[in-house]
């Protein structure tokens, strides 16, 4: 009897463990950027980045019964927001130079998708919120950036990771869209 309460506690101990180890512990994030040229002519700014986030996690999945599983970035996602910024800036036609007057920060205060298990699929909600302070001058502006998307993936069993990976990816990429067709950014950084 002894031997079999042993047996079936090593088993449970094995399938907890096994669930666990399902998920990754971090995927890759990889921002695209989509910016026309011509926006400034050759205008000076410095670029800088904060993470203000709560969590430093970037995916939530929650199944009933059960603690949520949290799944983070495998490369710095402030670094990658920022060097993707930088590049779309470079493609409108500014120069990113440290010290420059023009001075722009990008914090980001949530970066979130919450997979949420259904009956025979996932839904992915996903929450953004970044701001972006611009000085010069003495003068500054802030400007709020969010974004929200819903999706719903098939699967019984496990979310594929790989899908929501590529939904966050979209979001950030949209959102970096958002920032470089800003009016308010253009012709702040445009009146130097």
């Amino acid at each position: 009897m002894k031997a079999i309460k042993w047996l079936m506690t090593g088993v449970l101990a094995l399938s907890l463990t096994a669930c666990a180890s399902y998920y990754p512990v971090a995927v890759d994030v990889q921002p695209t950027v989509d910016a026309q040229g011509g926006v400034y002519r050759g205008q000076a700014v410095s670029l800088s980045s904060q993470d203000k986030r709560k969590n430093d996690y970037i995916i939530q999945i929650e199944q009933n019964n059960k603690a949520p599983v949290v799944v983070g970035a495998s490369n710095n996602i402030k670094v990658q927001m920022e060097q993707a910024l930088a590049q779309g800036f470079s493609n409108q036609g500014a120069f990113i130079e440290q010290g420059s007057p023009t001075q722009i920060q990008l914090e980001l205060e949530e970066v979130l998708a919450r997979v949420i298990r259904g009956h025979i699929s996932y839904d992915v909600v996903q929450q953004l919120r970044m701001k972006l302070v611009l000085k010069r001058d003495g003068r500054t502006i802030t400007k709020q950036y969010r974004r929200s998307a819903q999706a719903e993936f098939p699967g019984r069993l496990h979310p594929e990771l790989d899908k929501v990976k590529d939904a966050v990816n979209e979001q950030l990429s949209l959102m970096l869209k958002d920032m470089l067709n800003d009016r308010d950014v253009q012709q702040f950084i445009g009146a130097q």
